[in-house]
């Protein structure tokens, strides 16, 4: 908190009215004229109001801030808040996960699972990696088509290379390759093989390799697919559908399901609210209003409550609609909580208490902004009372600034 942006009243204007009311003073007794003055008494209460002052206001924006963090819990344009969290229960986990999302539905689903999607490998034969080559002797040439794209590859093959060889040189060439292929050598003792595979799955992924001069692919087996490339398929909530991904979104891109195994039954999905979570933030919500509500209490006399008048009304515009999840006013203005009414009302009609919440989450949330967007020195009846035309209003050193003394007449006792 910086001292220096609360609000003061300038030098001039404490101290030149004191100056003119002195000077016009008409008393009615004689007295001691008044050479001279000091204000260093009065500057160091003054600078004790300023202290008190700073830290009333630093507590009192950290309480708005963690009550502003708290309703954003419940805000629904939050994709990560409380009333945006669901809990899922699968009767087959092994087969599918699901993830929903912020606008998943709640219910029950059904998911059946009639193929897997696959991208295409091609596996070619196993030999010894010491076994001589079976590609002739010279200049070798393949080519490797993947959809509309076409791209030839060359290597030179000679006598002495072995099987493990002539898996290298074509591991190297395609490793080059712009086209989206994976390599891999695969190894089961002493036997070698190379394997060709698509980097993503679905139908659209298959490719083909042959030799164009040469028989490098023909000898090594790598001409044949082991796997094709295949979208998967399944049924949910009875429509049958397919995608080139085993991760797909449904409903409106509101739930993702991660297919794993094929099924024989339908696999059984409930989607509902995160119950814990709602609850656990429900509690710190109540919590962090009613710690501000009891600061505002304790700082009465130092901090200016009118400015806080939205949050009566607040209060007052949800007594009756909150009170049947177990949330109340009472007669001081705090918030009460019943866990075991909330408990009863949210799984009877989870979507009322959403509504409930999201407007009265928005509704602080404003003020909270207002609040904090308000000049710090505003919040200070001293400020108040200093900038008041009555000079009566306050007798505090720090409040009345003088204004009380020069409208008097009398002299301010330095010893106070």
């Amino acid at each position: 908190m910086k001292l220096d942006r609360v609000s003061q009243i300038p030098y001039s204007s404490r101290v030149g009215r004191y100056h003119f009311q002195m000077v016009q003073a008409k008393l009615s007794s004689p007295v001691e004229p008044i050479f001279g003055y000091s204000l260093q008494p009065y500057y160091t209460r003054q600078q004790q109001w300023m202290t008190d002052l700073s830290d009333s206001l630093s507590r009192l924006y950290r309480f708005f801030a963690d009550l502003d963090q708290a309703a954003q819990e419940f805000d629904p344009a939050r994709p990560e808040s409380a009333i945006n969290q669901r809990t899922v229960v699968s009767s087959q986990p092994e087969a599918a996960t699901v993830k929903p999302g912020p606008r998943a539905t709640n219910g029950t689903h059904r998911l059946s699972i009639g193929s897997l999607a696959s991208g295409q490998t091609n596996t070619g034969t196993a030999l010894p990696g010491d076994f001589p080559t079976l590609v002739t002797e010279g200049p070798q040439q393949f080519s490797l088509h993947f959809g509309e794209q076409e791209e030839l590859f060359a290597y030179y093959s000679h006598g002495k290379d072995t099987h493990a060889d002539s898996l290298r040189s074509v591991a190297e060439a395609l490793r080059n390759s712009s086209l989206p292929v994976d390599v891999r050598q695969k190894s089961e003792g002493q036997y070698v093989a190379l394997s060709v595979s698509s980097r993503k799955t679905g139908a659209g992924e298959s490719f083909a390799l042959q030799d164009v001069s040469g028989n490098t692919i023909r000898v090594l087996g790598l001409d044949r697919a082991t796997t094709s490339a295949a979208d998967a398929v399944f049924v949910w909530n009875g429509r049958r559908d397919s995608s080139p991904s085993n991760h797909v979104w449904l409903t409106n891109d509101a739930v993702q399901v991660s297919m794993l195994q094929t099924t024989a039954t339908d696999i059984v999905i409930e989607i509902a609210p995160d119950y814990d979570r709602l609850l656990q933030k429900t509690h710190a919500f109540v919590n962090r209003y009613n710690q501000l509500h009891d600061f505002l209490t304790e700082q009465a006399s130092a901090l200016s409550s009118q400015k806080l008048d939205p949050f009566a009304h607040i209060t007052r515009a949800s007594r009756g609609t909150l009170d049947r999840y177990g949330l109340g006013f009472r007669k001081d203005g705090s918030l009460s909580f019943d866990e075991q009414v909330w408990r009863e009302a949210t799984s009877a009609h989870v979507s009322g208490f959403v509504d409930e919440m999201t407007r009265l989450s928005r509704a602080i949330r404003e003020e909270v902004v207002k609040v904090q967007s308000k000049p710090f020195g505003s919040f200070s009846q001293a400020y108040t009372a200093a900038t008041s035309a009555n000079p009566y209003h306050n007798t505090s050193a720090s409040g009345m600034n003088y204004r009380y003394v020069a409208q008097t007449g009398l002299f301010l006792n330095q010893l106070w």
